[in-house]
């Protein structure tokens, strides 16, 4: 049997690592690609004039994040991306803008530890009617930062019943992290051979890291049946 399970506390400092890798500059690269795509919907009268002053208020934003991309953000532009993120929700909160808006606002709260803040603007996300996409990928991050603050249930329950599309891989890895927390070796086996299974993208660090997990929640009876 493989003893060397990982322990809740590495998995929470393992939860809290992906999101320093996922920096500020990846999420608006994101944010941005997701934006330039609801800049092309069309809109009609006063909702087209309503949307364009959203999507200014939100290029705005971007701007900041991205005026110095080799630079780490300095208070005051981490201030002007949260007022503009509050403006965006407060004014164009039925827009795409905003919910993009919310998810910075919410890796910025993570970069400063504060959890709590970046489940509120993740919930935030969830309840006002995101695109399909979007809340899938919102719904991923908000049970990652459950598992960060050690309620692994909360974070199955979060994703559980989300269906995942082209993100499967990604939410049976996450699936199977929350089951290890909660040392539930079985359901982590089948869910990273689930990931494995689902991984489109072809990568091979991703699938090595899977095997590996795998491997670590490999239950007792088929490592007998390897071993005979």
């Amino acid at each position: 049997m493989v003893a060397d399970h990982l322990s809740e506390e590495e998995q929470i400092e393992a939860f809290k690592q992906w999101w320093v890798d996922n920096g500020l500059k990846l999420v608006a690269a994101a944010v941005i690609a997701i934006g330039g795509t609801l800049g092309w919907q069309g809109w009609q009268g006063s909702i087209q004039q309503h949307a364009e002053e959203g999507s200014g208020v939100y290029t705005a934003m971007i701007d900041v994040v991205t005026a110095e991309s080799d630079q780490p953000l300095s208070d005051d532009q981490k201030e002007q991306i949260n007022a503009s993120a509050d403006q965006l929700k407060e004014q164009y909160g039925d827009s795409g803008y905003a919910h993009l808006s919310a998810l910075l606002k919410a890796k910025l709260a993570i970069d400063a530890n504060n959890l709590d803040q970046a489940i509120t603007e993740l919930e935030w996300v969830v309840a006002n009617d995101p695109a399909d996409d979007l809340l899938t990928l919102t719904k991923l991050r908000l049970a990652k930062v459950h598992a960060a603050q050690g309620d692994a249930e909360k974070a199955l329950a979060t994703i559980n019943n989300q269906q995942a599309g082209k993100m499967a891989s990604a939410y049976e890895e996450a699936k199977g992290d929350f089951h290890i927390m909660l040392g539930h070796y079985e359901a982590a086996y089948t869910a990273y051979q689930a990931a494995i299974d689902t991984e489109e993208t072809g990568n091979s660090r991703v699938i090595s890291i899977l095997r590996l997990k795998l491997s670590q929640a490999k239950p007792v009876d088929a490592e007998i049946q390897d071993e005979s």
